[in-house]
């Protein structure tokens, strides 16, 4: 229905009028859809999206890390059963021990990427795989050829020299050091009071690197021993009672 721009048209009560622009052929009218007055419509509210968090990526990743924990507990099992159906029948025994087995390594599983994940919240954790621990040192003697060494009550001990072999059995083989000890006193061999023979019984201790040796009361490692420098470095054990290398000698 198409009317002159001039013309109008009485309000309606229960009705809206809505005109669009206008176009080559005149002024159109278009009638909204009806509207009760005492009709209510929703209101509809969007909430702006809540920002992502770190702590909602790690619960994400702890949830996913579960969820494949779970799953390799799962096909563990399922391996288990298969090797089961796969052997025949066997004994009870037999089939308790590698579902046992299959259950127990599910439980390591678990319990690693649980250590994980706490570790992951304390940087200052422990290590988790065994280090190999040096010898704890107590005391360092350094000593240059002529050195005495002490710490034996009995016999004065000295570096006598550093020597090298000539067919070495390995690095650690192919240099050792001669440790010289003679009695502090001389030990007489008398007859009817007469001293027939006088010693003070000479001694060479040959350390080579790794070996311990008592001296006195204490333990010592032979740490290194050096013909360029004409050294051998002896420490020290802190801990003496817990020694159990096998001593090279022992010089009271």
């Amino acid at each position: 229905m198409t009317l002159h721009p001039s013309s109008r048209l009485p309000a309606r009560a229960d009705d809206e009028l809505a005109l669009d622009v206008p176009s080559r052929q005149g002024w159109r009218e278009v009638y909204a859809e009806p509207v009760r007055r005492d009709e209510v419509r929703p209101i509809v509210v969007s909430q702006p999206a809540r920002a992502t968090t770190p702590l909602d990526v790690l619960s994400r990743g702890i949830g996913l890390l579960l969820k494949l924990t779970l799953l390799l507990i799962l096909l563990a099992l399922l391996w288990g059963m298969v090797t089961l159906i796969g052997a025949g029948v066997r004994a009870p025994g037999a089939i308790g021990e590698q579902i046992g087995g299959a259950i127990e390594r599910g439980a390591s599983i678990v319990g690693a990427a649980g250590q994980r994940v706490a570790d992951a919240f304390d940087p200052a954790h422990p290590p988790r795989a065994a280090l190999p621990q040096d010898v704890e040192i107590d005391e360092l003697l350094r000593l240059n050829v002529g050195a005495p060494v002490q710490g034996s009550s009995t016999r004065e001990l000295a570096v006598a020299s550093i020597q090298r072999r000539a067919d070495p059995s390995g690095p650690d083989g192919a240099v050792y050091a001669v440790l010289h000890g003679e009695l502090r006193e001389a030990q007489d061999t008398k007859i009817l009071g007469v001293t027939v023979r006088s010693t003070r019984d000479p001694k060479d201790y040959y350390l080579y690197k790794g070996e311990t040796i008592r001296i006195g009361r204490k333990l010592y490692k032979v740490n290194w021993v050096s013909v360029e420098r004409q050294q051998v470095a002896l420490i020290a054990y802190r801990d003496q009672d817990r020694v159990t290398a096998p001593l090279k000698a022992e010089i009271d």
